[in-house]
């Protein structure tokens, strides 16, 4: 494979360690709104004018808090 001159690699949107160029659309999951303190969480749920919702904790220690809330 030939190489590939800096200007080109610009113009295609490749990084400079790769052979391969960027993908322009990736299709991802939407992920989930996440936050770190339940007092937040609500504040925005309130915001958002969402009444009925519960706040789920995605990690497994008590310690560390990623909250997500969930719609019912």
């Amino acid at each position: 494979m030939n190489k590939v001159h800096t200007k080109i690699k610009r113009k295609i949107g490749s990084a400079t360690h790769l052979g391969c160029a960027r993908p322009e659309n990736r299709n991802r999951k939407k992920r989930p709104r996440t936050f770190k303190s339940e007092e937040v969480a609500k504040k925005w749920a309130e915001s958002q004018g969402i009444k009925n919702f519960e706040l789920k904790n995605l990690r497994i220690s008590d310690k560390d808090k990623k909250i997500k809330i969930v719609k019912l």
